[in-house]
This record gives structure tokens, sequence and C-alpha cells, in this order.
């Protein structure tokens, strides 16, 4: 256990001068970027959806209806796991 707590306690990272919160630092500004460009891409995709689900035959509307649902969900699981990420950086820091 006393061991664990050393391994948790580091400082600077070794053979360089990036330290612990630099790096937690970068991580965070990359997941930023990827929750932007995420839900920026979900977006466009939602909206091909539904001028698709307007212009498709009945036959075909199930489909888009599935495709809808499968990018909200997307949207949903791009959030909450950048979330928790940022969540996981708020305690080391």
């Amino acid at each position: 256990m006393k061991g664990l707590l050393n391994v948790l306690a580091i400082q600077q990272l070794e053979g360089g001068t990036y330290t612990v919160d630099t790096i937690l630092k970068v991580i965070k500004q990359i997941t930023d970027w990827a929750l932007a460009v995420g839900i920026s891409l979900a977006g466009v995709a939602l909206v091909i959806s539904f001028i698709m689900y307007a212009v498709v035959d009945v036959d075909q509307k199930p489909r888009v209806k599935t495709r809808i649902t499968q990018t909200l969900l997307g949207i949903f699981g791009i959030i909450l796991a950048i979330s928790l990420v940022n969540i996981i950086i708020r305690l080391f820091t």
C-alpha cells in the first residue's frame, strides 16, 4: 500500500521537464477539442438524416429512424465519455 501511494505522488516525469499537470492540461485540451468536433459532426449527421427522412419513401423510413436514433445515442456517448475523462482529470489536479 505504501508503494502505491508513492506512485500516485509523482510530481515530475523522468527524462524531461514535463510535469503531470502539463500532461493533464494537454489531455483536457484534446478532450475539449474532441467534444467540439464530435458534436459538430453529429449535428451535421442529424441534419442529413432528417433531410433523408423527409425525402425517402415509406419503405425506408424505419431504417432512417434507426439511423437518427443511433446518431443521438452516439452524441450522448461522446458527451458522457469526454465528461468522464474531464472528471478524472479534475481528481488529479
